[in-house]
């Protein structure tokens, strides 16, 4: 009895064994699975076939936002298209975007183009001397300031290519601006044709973009970057910010 006791216990002891090992190859070859499923996922994301001869570094592509303030005015040539200043090289562009939603049957404003760094200085003074009166503290009033007006220098309008335009209707029922305008018609054409005419969207609703863009969904704030880029930003979703990124990854 003594040696069948003996015996059973050992097999026994090798049926663990064998199970533990049998248990630990098969997490660790799920593991091995799930990381090269990862590792495959996040090549599929990897952007290719980045439109021919763009860099960086192109004028149409500069990035200002919060991260990437500027510290002096820039230098272009300025033109004046329906009452805004704007960089002289999209004034076409801007003429040929109302043109195009006012034969879809779209009347347009265009609210504000170019905005130097003394006039934002200006209009955040103005605002923060207002929250200053309403018995906030100076730490306050800039916080609640920033919140509403970009701070001198980071002002996207500083470049001459970004423009506020919206739809006569919905300019008409939200003068001051406000995400929900894009429920008039007017505002959809504009956001889903702007491309056409070399703007993107600049600000999207999408929370993860929003993190990259550091601004709020604004359906009125467009930017110009060119044909070829806004129709791959907009074919890839992309902020200006992750495909400034991206062509900087490609060595452009």
């Amino acid at each position: 009895m003594s040696k069948k006791r003996n015996w059973l216990i050992g097999l026994v002891a090798i049926v663990i064994i064998v199970f533990g090992a049998s248990l630990f190859y098969f997490k660790e070859a799920n593991k091995s699975q799930s990381t090269g499923q990862k590792t495959s996922s996040s090549s599929k994301t990897k952007l290719t076939n980045l439109p021919k001869g763009v860099k960086s570094t192109d004028w149409d592509l500069v990035l200002v936002n919060k991260w990437h303030p500027l510290s002096s005015e820039m230098n272009f040539e300025k033109a004046t298209v329906s009452g805004a200043t704007v960089d002289a090289r999209i004034k076409q562009a801007v003429l040929d975007m109302q043109n195009g939603a006012r034969a879809a049957g779209y009347l347009t404003n265009l609210i504000s183009g170019y905005r130097s760094i003394q006039y934002q200085q200006e209009v955040f003074a103005n605002v923060k001397k207002n929250n200053l009166a309403q018995g906030m503290t100076d730490e306050q009033a800039q916080k609640a300031t920033a919140a509403v007006v970009q701070e001198p220098g980071s002002s996207e309008h500083h470049t001459g290519l970004a423009i506020d335009i919206a739809g006569s209707d919905a300019f008409e029922k939200y003068p001051n601006l406000e995400a929900n305008m894009d429920q008039f018609a007017s505002q959809q054409w504009l956001i889903n044709h702007a491309a056409d005419y070399g703007f993107v969207l600049r600000y999207p609703k999408e929370k993860s973009q929003i993190k990259q863009t550091g601004i709020d969904y604004e359906s009125w704030h467009f930017r110009y970057v060119g044909v070829a880029n806004a129709n791959y930003m907009k074919a890839h979703n992309l902020t200006l910010e992750a495909y400034v990124k991206a062509l900087k990854a490609a060595g452009r």
